[in-house]
């Protein structure tokens, strides 16, 4: 046996070291934590199931009209023309009122004998407010007569209710078969006299430019050739100028308002608006619904703008609807439902129109809420 330890060769067994096993270990943990996270995930699946049914919605969508047919979605005339008018406007009362209350009194007299009061005869309430007779007149015996009265003093204290009255002038004896009964109050009456406001002005502009509008359409449609007299019509207008002989703040009963304005008018056939409106709006592959039915009522449409050169006009089309879904991940947002329970699911659904019930899975079952990747969310319709 040779004295020394033999050398030990490349190809000799060793033993892997402590630190490097360590770090493998470490590696794989690692490697198997992000596996399983990935899975956590990715696993996650919803499935929502809807029970729809057509619900009536409100649509709008917009249509170029033009004189050229080929030229947008649907052919229109468009005419522009300019009209001017006058109208005469009333001034508002100036406001301000009497000193004095006043009314109407029916005098009794339930005496034989004819009475006759003289203007400015007193008049007293039983509040103890003094009224005289504003002018004179003679109440026959077993009779009532109808009279104006006046308050003695100024105030808002002669402003009194319903009331009877004794007339002192009269003697002691008089006094309770011979007497006045108001069945109205006393009021502070307003004076005569008007001053012109800027809500007269305002009034006095909308009722004449309301009454131009007609004339100014059937101007334009005067200008189409018979065939087209009776296409439906829609319009805008713009006030040129307008103003009034009395200006707003100033003393007056009456006034004269002046106006002219600018009619832009587009006629075109409805029903081939509507067929067009339907089109473009069902042509939509984003809108996963489908227009069963239209109510024509409620169609609206409206002129959004004009080319001054009267070629095209874009249209705004609104119109109530029975829609029916047909592709629930295109009519509903499956972002909004990231996150969200299966009661919060229902409750965000409750509020959609057409959809009558809802019905959520979730896998595996360690899931409680959908998951935060849109593609493993999945909407279908019940059969």
């Amino acid at each position: 046996m040779p004295p020394y330890p033999l050398p030990t060769t490349p190809n000799s067994t060793t033993s892997t070291p402590i630190p490097y096993r360590r770090i493998v270990v470490s590696f794989l943990i690692a490697v198997a934590a992000i596996v399983i996270l990935v899975l956590y995930y990715t696993l996650p699946r919803a499935t929502i199931t809807l029970e729809v049914e057509p619900s009536k919605e409100i649509m709008e969508t917009t249509l170029l009209a033009a004189a050229l047919e080929n030229q947008g979605d649907l052919k229109g005339v468009i005419r522009r023309t300019e009209v001017s008018g006058n109208q005469t406007g009333t001034a508002s009362p100036a406001g301000e009122r009497e000193a004095k209350a006043s009314g109407v009194v029916t005098l009794v007299n339930t005496t034989t004998t004819p009475q006759t009061l003289i203007a400015t005869t007193r008049l007293l309430s039983a509040e103890g407010v003094l009224f005289r007779l504003q002018k004179t007149i003679t109440i026959n015996g077993n009779s009532r007569l109808e009279t104006s009265v006046i308050a003695d003093q100024p105030g808002e204290a002669s402003a009194i209710g319903p009331s009877r009255f004794t007339i002192p002038g009269l003697k002691p004896s008089l006094r309770e078969k011979i007497y006045a009964e108001a069945s109205e109050p006393m009021r502070r009456k307003e004076k005569p006299g008007s001053k012109v406001t800027e809500l007269d002005l305002e009034q006095a502009r909308k009722s004449l430019i309301d009454s131009l509008i007609p004339q100014a359409l059937a101007k334009l449609r005067e200008q189409l050739p018979a065939d087209q007299r009776e296409l439906n019509v829609i319009h805008q207008n713009e006030v040129v100028s307008s103003s009034s002989s009395v200006p707003a703040g100033n003393d007056a009963t009456e006034f004269t308002y002046e106006a002219k304005i600018k009619v832009t008018a587009v006629f075109y056939n409805p029903s081939s608006l509507r067929e067009k409106a339907v089109a473009k709006l069902q042509a939509d592959e984003n809108s996963g619904r489908k227009i069963a039915t239209i109510e024509e009522q409620s169609l609206v449409v409206t002129i959004d703008e004009v080319k001054e050169d009267l070629s095209s006009t874009l249209l705004r089309v609104k119109f109530l609807a029975q829609v029916t879904v047909t592709d629930p991940e295109q009519a509903f947002s499956r972002v909004e439902l990231i996150g969200r329970t299966p009661e919060e699911v229902r409750q965000h659904f409750s509020a959609m129109p057409g959809v009558r019930s809802v019905e959520i899975e979730l896998k595996p079952f360690w899931v409680s809420s959908v998951p935060t990747i849109v593609d493993n969310i999945t909407l279908q319709i019940k059969p």
